[in-house]
């Protein structure tokens, strides 16, 4: 019995100690695996790179059905994703044609600079209170607007490597939109904070549990949308690339897989906005909100909401016309910083009088 006893007691010991270690791979894991899951996959390379597919082929197949363009709908067998792969590897085998008289590294360097910058703008966007890929506090919202600041320099220093007048006049061009749209776009998401109590992204969406900014804030949500639309060159915005005043704006220059990565831009820059968008105006993480009680909070509904956004914008491509530059600068700076001046005055008296 005593033999028996020792066995079963060892047995179990062994046991515990494998439990215990166990335990403690599985903690080790969860701590140290989510910094590599949030660079590898959410909100890094692969959902960068897997909304870029998914949004030229939604757009080519979307627009093709809305206009009744029936080649572009029937391109491309199983639905036409093969067709996206064939642009890839046909980008990506072509031959790169440097200009003379450049800096070939700069020149090689500046479309990749022009996605990387809205590319890390991302790791601040809250996909759920503990999934934010770098969590700076009270400094998310401004950081997020420093690094979307960069963008208009971008475009400037492409076009300037170009060396050529066509592509550097483009690329101004883009500047003077972005910086059009940008400066109503941060004098909205001042509101946003204000009515917070918050620059942190994850209170600001913590704030909206009871109501989305959406409804006491419809003036600054217009505005900010409209500028979402600016800065990621969307219809009818697109006036960087029109084709019966410019070649192909700041692009015109690059080849092979540099042009695929300045068209990959326009995506990457929709992605970082419109997911700012959703956090400051329609509860980021948060689940819809029904008879007064929210639905959960989870990637899942922020991923949602975007989608959802990601359709509309496609959809008014095929609706509105594109305006003139000179038409798009009196709307950002005549139209859109006056109302979202309004806007902000409107929150901070609500502040005071303790309407919010």
């Amino acid at each position: 019995m005593s033999i028996i006893n020792a066995a079963f007691g060892n047995a179990n010991q062994v046991h515990q100690n494998l439990a215990g270690i166990l335990a403690y791979i599985l903690e080790f894991m969860t701590v140290n695996a989510r910094p590599i899951l949030q660079v590898l996959v959410l909100p890094g390379l692969a959902f960068t790179l897997v909304f870029a597919i998914f949004a030229v082929w939604f757009e080519r197949k979307f627009l093709a059905r809305a206009m009744l363009r029936v080649g572009p709908y029937y391109c491309g067998g199983r639905s036409g994703v093969l067709q996206v792969f064939a642009d890839f590897i046909k980008l990506f085998l072509k031959e790169i044609i440097i200009p003379s008289d450049v800096n070939w590294l700069l020149f090689s360097l500046s479309p990749v600079m022009v996605s990387a910058v809205p590319a890390l703008a991302l790791v601040l966007i809250p996909f759920d209170a503990n999934w934010v890929m770098w969590d700076i506090g009270g400094l998310g919202l401004p950081m997020f607007l420093a690094i979307m600041g960069i963008a208009p320099l971008m475009p400037v220093f492409a076009g300037w490597v170009s060396n050529n007048k066509y592509s550097f006049i483009g690329s101004w061009r883009v500047a003077y939109m972005y910086i059009s749209g940008e400066i109503p776009l941060v004098i909205s998401a001042a509101a946003v904070a204000i009515m917070a109590g918050s620059f942190n992204l994850v209170d600001i969406v913590e704030a909206q549990k009871n109501m989305w900014f959406a409804i006491p804030q419809f003036i600054g949500f217009i505005v900010f949308f409209l500028g979402v639309l600016i800065e990621s060159e969307r219809t009818p915005f697109d006036i960087p690339v029109a084709e019966v005043e410019l070649v192909f704006g700041w692009r015109t220059e690059f080849s092979g897989i540099l042009f695929g990565f300045t068209m990959m831009a326009e995506y990457v820059m929709l992605q970082a906005w419109a997911l700012l968008f959703i956090t400051l105006y329609l509860g980021g993480y948060n689940g819809p909100i029904i008879m007064g009680s929210i639905i959960g909070s989870h990637i899942f509904w922020l991923l949602t909401k975007f989608l959802i956004l990601v359709v509309f914008i496609v959809l008014l491509r095929c609706v509105f016309p594109r305006p003139r530059m000179d038409q798009m600068l009196k709307i950002g700076w005549n139209y859109l910083t006056p109302i979202a001046l309004l806007n902000l005055f409107l929150v901070l008296a609500m502040k005071v009088w303790g309407v919010i």
